[in-house]
């Protein structure tokens, strides 16, 4: 919002001090530096913004291709883990059934 609201003035200004009648030379050497500062940072802040953009979506780009695919692969990994540990006939899960038939004949859930 700040940053509109100041080029949207330096616009402003720059319109304001655009001499009407451009055939008169003494008009446009009072316009000066003047004109020159703040044409070249509207042209230095286009360029930045251009610049941020493209960084912005390579970034965005690099999170798509790189941490989603990371972590559809490790929720994938975690999904066939999980059911060779729910495996019925997994030797290792049998202590785990027992203490679980233990809590359901105490009553005690958790």
């Amino acid at each position: 919002m700040i940053e509109t609201v100041a080029k949207m003035s330096m616009v402003g200004l720059f319109a304001a001090a655009t001499p009407i009648d451009a055939t008169e030379p003494s008009l446009w050497a009072q316009w000066g530096l003047a004109g020159v500062v703040v044409a070249y940072v509207l042209w230095r802040d286009w360029q930045r913004e251009k610049r941020m953009g493209a960084a912005i979506d390579n970034q965005q780009k690099w999170i798509r291709e790189t941490l989603v695919g990371a972590l559809e692969r490790n929720a994938a990994a975690m999904e066939r883990m999980a059911t060779w540990l729910e495996d019925d006939g997994d030797p290792r899960r049998a202590t785990t059934k027992r203490l679980r038939a233990v809590e359901d004949a105490d009553g005690y859930h958790g």
